[in-house]
């Protein structure tokens, strides 16, 4: 498994912090079907993070329908169907899309500049694509 970026001091929770990034690596396919997962201590301990922590993101983890839990192996990447990785997504990208309105609105942007900034880096990105 690819490391995790912790950071402790970024406001926003650790066991949200791990259950993000393992749910994005799932969704984007850098862990398989199948592939066991660190067990919590082991996590928690190269995280130096409580396990409660780390079983917490696992456990939403799981409840999500990521992982699966599996007697004697631990914690494994549940089988994705093409719907839910999609699903995951635009779950995903709404949240993320949520953060930026809420850190937009409290920087004092409105809609309408918050909008005109989304399109603009939208056609920059799409006209760099199209030049390489």
């Amino acid at each position: 498994m690819q490391s995790l970026n912790i950071s402790p001091s970024s406001g926003i929770p650790i066991y949200k912090q791990v259950l993000s990034q393992v749910e994005r690596m799932i969704i984007n396919g850098h862990l398989s079907c199948g592939e066991t997962l660190p067990s919590v201590r082991q996590l928690a301990s190269t995280l130096q993070v409580n396990p409660m922590t780390i079983s917490k993101a696992y456990g939403l983890l799981e409840e999500r329908g990521y992982l699966t839990r599996l007697r004697g192996r631990g914690m494994v990447v549940a089988e994705q169907t093409q719907t839910v990785s999609e699903q995951g997504k635009v779950a995903m990208l709404s949240e993320m899309i949520d953060q930026l309105i809420n850190e937009a609105s409290l920087m004092g942007v409105d809609q309408e500049s918050l909008l005109r900034l989304m399109n603009q880096r939208i056609k920059d990105s799409t006209n760099s694509t199209d030049e390489e």
